[in-house]
């Protein structure tokens, strides 16, 4: 039926908008007619005659009525306007929510790969530079709320993609809300509503990918978020002693140096969209987080590996602040560029390490548990000829993690 038409819609009586277009479309004829009568050799020339037989002059009737009708054109479309988009969002928000989009969508297009809260942050920051960020998320988590909802729905890590979410979503209290995490209610105990949202997404719609294009659509995001593999894969690690282990909460809990990281099933199904973005990158950012079991995570599926491989985009590492216990014990800064370039296949162009001093008592809080500040070494990246970046990037506070607003100022500096 006609009436199914969507622009047929806008006739259907109680639109609220037909009033105020008729309104405009009048202004508008009102302007244009004094245009006409306003002008040299106007068209209308016996109402120019019988205009001046009465004494009145045409051009200044016409002046009044272009005058007239402009006003009744801008109040015709102000009214529409609200009417719209009063069932919407706030009327008031929406200039500046509009400029901002339209601002931001001219921004650069920069890949951010990782997991956990080190990419999360540094999503925070991008997207006050840019609407074109996509997140390539790691999905093999296997502990916690996500671990129980992986086993039983048999889907890829859901957490780490709900952070990123929350953090590039413009929805109303969406981060609240994706990461609120219930305390009680028996099976709900320990869940967020954010992975019980995808998981309800994933039920809905039979498929992880449609999952995550929905979530997307929903939540109004400055940018896209995409799993690095949109079907269950296990990390497995090879180490130093010759031991194999499997899962990546038994990686962290192992002890010993990771020399070699793999998925099983090695090569798991990507979405075209996480192929695409790396293609028309301008850069690609990896880091921060827990460098093996996040960041190196992120891109062993061997489709995003080649992609990466082949990007003309500039490559940067973002290197983190503290050793974490069981993955990079002893590592110093090139040591993590040298790990990463070895699972990628290629070094990183450029690489962000923190050089300010962290305060002491920070620092003995971290000691307690196995961490301590990253050293740095300047002379084997300039033998790579890798650019770093140095400078203080942690964020003020009793905790040693990246601060958003400096990471969007490092990459800035890199983008020129």
């Amino acid at each position: 039926m006609i009436w199914k038409s969507p622009s047929w819609r806008w006739l259907l009586p109680g639109m609220r908008v037909k009033r105020y277009a008729a309104l405009a479309g009048l202004g508008f004829l009102l302007a244009l007619f004094g245009v006409g009568l306003a002008s040299a050799g106007a068209p209308f020339p016996e109402l120019a005659r019988w205009l001046l037989s009465r004494g009145y002059s045409p051009v200044a009737v016409g002046v009044l009525s272009v005058a007239a009708g402009t006003l009744l054109l801008v109040l015709g479309l102000r009214a529409m306007n609200r009417s719209i988009l009063a069932v919407l969002t706030d009327p008031d928000r929406v200039p500046e929510l509009v400029y901002r989009r339209r601002r931001l969508a001219a921004g650069p297009r920069i890949v951010a790969l990782g997991g956990g809260t080190g990419l999360s942050r540094l999503l925070k920051g991008l997207k006050r530079l840019t609407a074109n960020t996509t997140a390539v998320v790691a999905v093999t988590d296997d502990g916690g709320s996500t671990g129980r909802l992986r086993r039983a729905f048999d889907i890829p890590a859901v957490g780490d993609l709900v952070d990123c979410l929350a953090a590039l979503s413009e929805a109303p209290r969406a981060p609240e809300l994706m990461q609120h995490r219930f305390a009680r209610g028996g099976e709900l105990k320990g869940h967020t509503f954010g992975n019980l949202f995808l998981v309800t997404l994933f039920e809905l719609t039979g498929s992880f990918d449609e999952a995550l294009r929905t979530a997307n659509r929903l939540l109004a995001l400055l940018g896209s978020v995409w799993p690095s593999a949109s079907e269950p894969a296990v990390l497995v690690a090879r180490l130093a002693d010759g031991r194999e282990v499997e899962g990546e909460t038994p990686i962290r809990a192992a002890g010993g140096r990771v020399e070699r990281l793999y998925l099983r099933p090695a090569s798991p199904a990507v979405m075209p969209e996480v192929l695409r973005a790396i293609e028309a990158a301008e850069l690609v950012v990896l880091g921060p987080g827990s460098l093996f079991t996040s960041v190196i995570a992120s891109f062993l599926p061997e489709a995003v590996r080649e992609a990466l491989r082949r990007t003309p985009a500039r490559v940067l590492q973002v290197v983190n602040l503290m050793t974490e216990p069981g993955e990079t014990d002893g590592m110093d800064a090139f040591a993590h560029v040298e790990a990463l370039a070895r699972h990628l296949g290629r070094w990183p162009d450029a690489a962000v390490v923190h050089t300010a001093p962290i305060p002491e008592a920070i620092r003995r809080r971290y000691a307690e548990e196995g961490q301590y500040p990253v050293a740095f070494d300047p002379r084997p990246f300039a033998e790579r000829g890798i650019e770093v970046l140095t400078g203080d990037f942690r964020e003020e506070g009793r905790l040693a993690q990246h601060d958003p607003e400096k990471l969007l100022r490092a990459v800035a500096r890199l983008l020129g």
